[in-house]
């Protein structure tokens, strides 16, 4: 009993503000990973940093030349990039992928550097 309680005096006041059903919280959380996954794979395929995405090509907008393309099934041509369950799944794999490289990348030409 004390444990419903707890949880509805917990849940209750974010459902009443809307913060659990606000889709702009999930929007800025696919943003924000789009943004670190782009200044990755920029970063690592050589051509600048993230400046933005092309919605209507799915495509990332580096500094330099060049535009990578987002990953299946986190953007669609002509509509762009819509913060689902899935889409923002997609963005972190691909974070973590392209985090995982960025390391391996560390690791092989700067074998001094601490190892977390």
């Amino acid at each position: 009993m004390l444990l419903v309680v707890f949880a509805m005096v917990l849940i209750l006041p974010a459902l009443e503000s809307g913060g659990l059903l606000s889709g702009e919280v999930l929007y800025g959380d696919c943003m924000d990973l789009l943004a670190d996954a782009g200044d990755l794979k920029c970063g690592l395929d050589g051509i600048g940093t993230f400046s933005d995405y092309d919605p209507s090509l799915c495509t990332l907008k580096c500094q330099g030349p060049g535009s990578p393309k987002l990953p299946r099934g986190v953007c669609e041509p002509g509509v762009g990039v819509e913060c689902t369950l899935g889409a923002r799944e997609g963005l972190r794999n691909w974070l973590d992928g392209l985090t995982k490289q960025r390391n391996e990348v560390l690791k092989r030409w700067c074998p001094f550097l601490p190892q977390k």
